[in-house]
């Protein structure tokens, strides 16, 4: 078995070998995913607050949620 358990060629010492040499050329290698700023995540997450508050009341009042996205999205259309 070489590093990642993949066998190449069967032979232990061969699959350790060819495994060490992709290892060495950045074959394994992977890219950090890219995280969003905590200012993003908090910025993301007060929308999804008003989004949910916004809903709260039109059940409250309409008894059902009538569009609470697409309204905010309209309004923020207009004031900008």
């Amino acid at each position: 078995m070489n590093l990642n358990g993949m066998n190449f060629t069967g032979v232990a010492n061969d699959d350790r070998r060819i495994a060490a040499e992709l290892q060495a050329m950045g074959a394994f290698d992977q890219a950090q995913p890219e995280q969003e700023s905590s200012l993003q995540q908090a910025m993301t997450a007060v929308g999804q607050f008003l989004t949910w508050l916004r809903w709260k009341g039109e059940v409250g009042v309409y008894g059902c949620r009538v569009g609470a996205a697409q309204a905010r999205r309209l309004e923020a259309a207009q004031i900008a």
